[in-house]
């Protein structure tokens, strides 16, 4: 399983400048816990987060539900709890909520998502305060 990421500067529009993340272990079909938690560099470009785009066989979008634990590549997985924009350009707001043993929304971060020109979706997401939780894609 390959993985790459691409920093973006996060100084223009969330459409143009974007931090992408191919990573086929963030897939909800991805048993076990096995990654770092979410809490670097990628997700502190602009100080309290950061716009990504997930691009690959890992998926493309946040999942829309929870995984349940231990997917992901993270013990605690992160989903996102909103609906997405289908209008170019627009931005939502909703949150992204982290499944552990005790809730299926356990921690909730808010968060906004944009549909691009091209469309993809960017996702402005935190920095886990936690480990070992990750953002899970479909």
């Amino acid at each position: 399983m390959t993985s790459s990421v691409s920093i973006g500067s996060q100084n223009e529009a969330p459409c143009l400048s974007y931090t992408t993340i191919n990573d086929p272990s963030r897939s909800v079909m991805q048993n076990g816990s096995f990654r770092p938690c979410d809490n670097g560099s990628l997700f502190y470009a602009s100080g309290d987060g950061a716009w990504i785009r997930f691009v690959g066989s890992g998926g493309t979008i946040m999942a829309p539900s929870s995984p349940g634990k231990n997917h992901c590549g993270g013990y605690t997985t992160g989903w996102f709890n909103g609906t997405l924009p289908t209008t170019l350009g627009t931005m939502f707001n909703g949150s992204v909520c982290f499944t552990t043993d005790a809730f299926e929304c356990t921690v909730l971060y808010e968060t906004s998502v944009i549909y691009c020109n091209g469309s993809f979706y960017v996702y402005f997401l935190q920095p886990v305060r936690f480990c070992n939780a990750r953002y899970c894609t479909v």
